[in-house]
């Protein structure tokens, strides 16, 4: 099971968590990983003026859009659960 956690403390609700949050919903029903990847939102991860923070894992990322989001998806759970990281 890999776990995805997204501060969703005030700062990071408003540069943009709940959009990330849906990105990765879709991410995970698209590929059916409901079993093997962990969703969950999380408050204050202290980091709040790097923007909206997410931990794979146990490693941390600071300052992700949606866009970064879907790259660190892509690569820190598609890949180790063996898709080929371009098919999303």
């Amino acid at each position: 099971m890999i776990t995805v956690s997204v501060c969703v403390g005030s700062s990071c609700h408003i540069k943009g968590a709940p959009q990330i949050i849906e990105r990765l919903q879709q991410f995970i029903a698209s590929y059916d990983l409901w079993n093997q990847v962990e969703l969950k939102g999380v408050f204050c991860m202290e980091r709040c003026t790097q923007g909206v923070t997410i931990e794979i894992g146990g490693e941390v990322f600071s300052a992700v859009d949606v866009v970064a989001a879907e790259e660190l998806f892509r690569t820190m759970v598609l890949v180790p659960l063996g898709f080929d990281s371009s098919e999303a």
